[in-house]
């Protein structure tokens, strides 16, 4: 009869365990887009991002969305599959890359680039989701050492869901990189 209460006791300790699973976490990236319209001509030179500054508030693994005003949350089971930074820095190059034709923009600038090298400096000021399904993408950027140019990007998901919000925020990486390839200021 001990016997008995102990092996029950284990499968309802099993089972417990089991409920008490966490789903698993969903993964996203940031997609390299298409220009949303002709690119420039073709240009040479190397092109370095150099630094990328990110709001504390959205540098973290998982997706942050903004509730209202004054609240956000972390949405613990969608998370980054890279630090933010990160992708958002390969991403803005391809993006750049595929505006800058004859362009070699290289995602790191590292500490000495190559002479006749120009380096982009973007410090991010706001890149938010928000529970209604809006994505607004503020930055400043310049060549490193020149005057910089301030832009700001909003794009609507299709919802508010993380997948629809983090392929809008792709949209507006893009959105930013017609801008700066517009611009031409580096």
């Amino acid at each position: 009869m001990r016997g008995g209460f102990v092996g029950r006791g284990l499968v309802m300790a099993v089972l417990l365990l089991a409920g008490c699973q966490t789903p698993d976490s969903r993964l996203y990236t940031l997609s390299v887009l298409p220009p949303d319209g002709p690119v420039g001509a073709a240009a040479g030179g190397a092109l370095a991002l150099g630094a990328l500054e990110l709001p504390p508030l959205v540098d973290r693994p998982q997706i942050v969305r903004r509730i209202d005003s004054n609240r956000v949350e972390t949405l613990e089971f969608d998370r980054w599959a890279e630090p933010l930074a990160d992708g958002l820095r390969a991403t803005l190059a391809a993006d750049l890359a595929a505006r800058l034709p004859g362009r070699s923009v290289l995602p790191v600038a590292g500490s000495a680039p190559a002479a006749g090298t120009a380096v982009l400096s973007v410090s991010v000021l706001r890149f938010e989701a928000t529970a209604d399904g809006r994505v607004v993408l503020d930055a400043q950027w310049g060549a490193a050492n020149g005057p910089r140019r301030r832009d700001s990007v909003e794009i609507r998901a299709a919802n508010g869901e993380p997948a629809a919000l983090v392929a809008a925020m792709s949209r507006a990486v893009a959105a930013l990189a017609d801008r700066m390839a517009a611009a031409g200021r580096f």
